[in-house]
Formats: C-alpha cells, sequence, structure tokens
C-alpha cells in the first residue's frame, strides 16, 4: 500500500506589539500576502521548508513597515543593529542507510532527523541578515556569530555590505527622534513604550519530503541598549525545528529567552496540536513572566497553529486544504492565572 506524502505548509507572522497607524495596516497586509505568495510558491514546487522560510522572511526584511532588515527600528545610538535565525530539520531514511539505495519513503514517521542551525546578531550592515543566518550554518562550523566578525565572514560567503545608513529608513529615523524627545519622561513610563515597540518577523514551515523549518529575523527592540541581544538570534528561544515541528517567536525578548519559548512549544507537539499548544505556550510565558509575545507553529503533519497576548499580530497561512490566508489575530486573555 503506498505511503501518504507530507502535506506541505507554510506560516508567517509580521510581529507582535502595538497595532501601529491603521494608514499603515493595508500595505503591512500587501507585504505579509506577497511573502508567504513566494513560499508558498516554493512548497508547491517541491522546495524545501528551508528555501521557503528564508524566501518568505527576505521578502519581508525587504519591505519597509517591517522590524526586520530595511525596516529595522533604531537602538538607543539611533543605529540599526539586527539579530536572525534559521533552523533545519531534515529526515535521514533509515531504510537508505541500511540498504545504500534511494529510498522513496517520504513519511516523516519514517525517518531519523538530523538538525542544523545558524544565527547572527548586532549586525548592521547586512541587507538580509536571514540569508547571513543561513550561510553562518551551511558554511562554517558554528551557530552564532556577532557583530563585526559576522559582517567580516559576510564578505568571505559573497554577501555584500552595505554601508550602515542605507539600513535606516526615514520612518524608523523619525520614530528614533520622537523617543528622543520623550527622554524626560519617567523611566518606567519609557520602558513602556518600548515594550509596545516589538516587530519581528518569522516564518516555520513543512515540506513535502517531510522536512521542517523556522527562520526568525529582527530589528530588536526600539530604543534599546547598544549591543543588546535579543531571543531572534538564539536557537530555542525565537526559532526552534525539530521532528516534530518548528515555531517562530516574537515579543519581549528578554521574557521568550527566559521561557525558552520556541523550543518548549515545539516538543509539546509530542503530545497536542499546534494550534492548542500555541494558546497554552503563551498562557504559560503570561503566568512566568507577565510579558507580551506571540508564537507561530508548523507540525510535521502540516498543522498550523498561532497565539498571542499583544495588541496586535498578523499572521499568514498556507496548506493545501486552505490556500493562502491573511488574518489579524485577536490576543489570548491576557490575565494570569490564579
Amino acid at each position: 500500500m503506498a505511503r501518504a506524502r507530507n502535506l506541505p505548509a507554510l506560516v508567517v507572522h509580521g510581529g507582535a506589539g502595538n497595532a501601529g497607524p491603521g494608514a499603515e495596516r493595508p500595505e503591512r497586509r500587501r507585504g505579509m500576502m506577497a511573502a508567504i505568495r513566494l513560499g508558498a510558491g516554493i512548497l508547491r514546487a517541491k522546495g524545501t521548508a528551508l528555501e521557503a522560510v528564508v524566501a518568505t522572511v527576505v521578502a519581508l526584511e525587504d519591505h519597509p513597515l517591517f522590524n526586520a532588515g530595511y525596516g529595522s527600528l533604531l537602538n538607543s545610538e539611533g543605529n540599526v543593529e539586527m539579530d536572525a535565525s534559521v533552523m533545519f530539520a531534515e529526515p535521514v531514511f533509515s531504510a537508505s542507510k541500511r540498504s545504500g539505495k534511494r529510498s522513496d519513503r517520504t513519511h516523516s514517521h519514517d525517518a531519523d532527523y538530523s538538525v542544523s542551525a545558524g544565527a547572527v546578531a548586532v549586525v548592521s550592515r547586512v541587507r538580509n541578515p536571514i540569508m547571513l543566518a543561513r550561510a553562518v550554518m551551511e558554511h562554517s562550523p558554528h551557530i552564532l556569530m556577532a557583530g563585526h566578525g559576522a559582517e567580516n565572514f559576510a564578505r568571505k560567503v559573497g554577501i555584500r555590505l552595505v554601508r550602515p545608513e542605507e539600513m535606516i529608513t526615514e520612518r524608523a529615523r523619525e520614530r528614533w527622534r520622537v523617543r528622543k524627545e520623550q527622554t524626560g519622561m519617567l523611566e518606567a513610563e519609557a520602558a513602556a513604550r518600548a515594550a509596545m515597540g516589538h516587530g519581528t518577523v518569522g516564518a516555520a514551515a513543512v515540506d513535502v519530503h517531510g522536512a521542517i523549518a523556522a527562520a526568525t529575523s529582527t530589528g530588536g527592540v526600539p530604543g534599546k541598549l547598544f549591543g543588546r541581544v535579543g531571543d531572534s538570534a538564539l536557537i530555542g528561544a525565537g526559532t526552534f525545528a525539530h521532528a516534530l515541528g518548528a515555531a517562530s517567536a516574537t515579543g519581549q525578548g528578554e521574557a521568550i529567552i527566559l521561557t525558552a519559548l520556541c523550543r518548549e512549544a515545539v516538543l509539546a507537539l509530542a503530545d497536542s496540536t499546534p494550534k492548542v499548544v500555541a494558546r497554552e505556550a503563551i498562557a504559560e510565558m503570561i503566568d512566568a513572566t507577565g510579558a507580551e509575545a506571540g508564537i507561530i507553529l508548523v507540525d510535521g503533519r502540516g498543522r498550523i497553529g498561532y497565539a498571542h497576548n499583544a495588541a496586535s499580530m498578523q499572521v499568514a497561512r498556507y496548506d493545501p486544504a486552505g490556500g493562502i490566508q491573511h488574518l489579524w489575530l485577536d490576543p489570548i486573555a491576557t490575565a494570569r492565572r490564579p
């Protein structure tokens, strides 16, 4: 009897945080739809999950309304410092290894998985940090590289460097000016404003071969201290992929790091569905930290889940049954459990 093929699926987020100007929402939706169409096209053509998530995130990094790549918000010094990571879980079919022959089996339950990952932190001269994170994964013995060392590595692998000022949009510069004008306000109020400014982008996918991948990219929280590294550069926190599934997170990075949000969520897929796991992961993070975050998940069967507790979060999704969809998500309840 022929075995069922893996069903491809892709889910993308554009960041959890404040709602932003209403006038920007239609263009943000168009940007999300263009990105997921690109990734979905790769999956439909039987490309890999890794190719799909990287291409999707690159499209969002190139869009000025998303806080990643070219649209990155500025740190306390008025500069761009970007973080990104990618993780890939690829099936290694045991029958192939035993017999030395190619196996046509494509169902994920027949395979062991090999995992690989790459990440970069505090980079300022790379147009698409997610592409540099992939290069770290594929062309170095390391997982995480940072700052000037990561940028020197980019040059060695043929990724073009740009002037730091080329990465700053007028929109980001104006927001930085407004924050600087408010520096006389109480520190607690300034911190509250900064907490509302998340805007990480990310994607998670499974392909017809059973491979699973996640990718995340961000400019970080607005007004962050020079040299701060958030969850988007850290495997297990902002990005994780495994034989069970993959996840990408967005929100208050310190809370995501403390709760290892993506790793815990993906491992919970062993006993539940992405839809349930996403909501439980955010609820548990609220219990532990009281912070704001969002998460997207896909499992090895192509099922999708997402949840957040911020003011706003948009996602786009693709699977063969539902096609391509865009959603502005309602937050889950933010009250801590008794």
